[in-house]
This record gives structure tokens, sequence and C-alpha cells, in this order.
């Protein structure tokens, strides 16, 4: 339950502080509740990690469609030479450029 995560962060806080430090109650609360402290963490960095992968992945580029061609004529077993034309980056590398 979220609200017995955020009470065992209520005594981390409280405890961080000097108080209560030695009350009974508030260590039996959070030696009971403490597993729902790590599904609450766990969730919250979860969902902070979801967000930073989706400022990571930028969005998809759109690519072109190949262009396929096949001539009918010529003396490969398939007819004709057989090829496919397509430009899949803007910024290709020209024949010129180094690696």
């Amino acid at each position: 339950m979220i609200w017995q995560g955020l009470a065992v962060e209520i005594i981390k806080i409280i405890w961080d502080h000097g108080y209560f430090v030695d009350n009974k109650w508030l260590r039996m609360v959070y030696k009971n509740w403490f597993h729902h402290w790590l599904d609450y963490k766990t969730a919250a960095t979860m969902r902070d990690v979801d967000e930073q992968i989706e400022e990571l992945n930028p969005e998809p580029v759109t690519l072109t469609k190949p262009i396929y061609w096949e001539e009918e004529e010529g003396e490969t077993p398939l007819g004709g030479p057989i090829g496919i034309s397509s430009t899949y980056t803007d910024n290709a590398p020209s024949s010129t450029d180094p690696l």
C-alpha cells in the first residue's frame, strides 16, 4: 500500500532528525511495513527511469522506401540484373569522406 510506504518514509525522516529513535511502536511499524516502502521507492524509481528513457530516445526517423528494379533481358538465370536503390540516411558519407 502506498500509505504504508509513506508511513515508513516519514518514520525514516523523523529518525534522521533524532526523534523517537527508541520508540517501540515506530520500530514495529518500520519492520512490518518496510517491504511496502521498497515497493513504493521501486515504482518511483522506475517511473523516473522511464522518463529518462523517453528523453534519450528521439522520435523515429521516417525512411524512404527503397526502389527495386529488375530488367527482363540479360544473361543471369533470373533474366537480367536485379537491383535496389535507397537513401536510408540523409547524412550518408560520400566515397571521398574518411571513416
